[in-house]
């Protein structure tokens, strides 16, 4: 049986991908969504990879059960169009990571290196045992 922490950054990737991408009128159809750090060829973009790292917080006297984790988001993001496309994508999954309360460490940026944009977002936040939105 898992533990109720496992399923965080899969909920958060299947529903950041489904709003960008799927859902009605969303904003990037042709978005390629990843939730691992692997090559892929050919290169496919405009791509978004998202990778979430956790730790242990909130704990009790007894310390037997994860209460908390203070829960990172890391989301990258490569086009091979402008800077200015690459953070449309980063604004708009801001906008999504913000729905799940997170906090944004640093906001859209982007930078173009050999015809290619590449930009990235860090989000934070405390999930709790049984926070709803998050953990089902």
């Amino acid at each position: 049986m898992s533990e109720w922490y496992e399923n965080i950054e899969s909920t958060l990737f299947t529903q950041i991908a489904y709003m960008l991408k799927n859902a009605d009128n969303a904003p990037f159809p042709n978005l390629h969504c990843r939730a691992t750090n692997e090559i892929v060829t050919p290169a496919q973009f405009p791509t978004l990879y998202l990778h979430e790292e956790q730790e242990e917080t909130g704990q009790d006297l007894e310390n037997q059960t994860v209460n908390a984790v203070n829960s990172t988001v890391y989301i990258r993001v490569w086009t091979n169009t402008t800077e200015y496309d690459c953070k449309e994508v980063l604004r708009a999954a801001t906008k999504e990571l913000k729905r799940f309360r997170y906090n944004v460490k640093n906001l859209p940026t982007a930078q173009l290196n050999n015809k290619i944009a590449f930009g990235e977002i860090m989000a934070f936040r405390v999930i709790g045992n049984g926070d709803t939105d998050i953990v089902k």
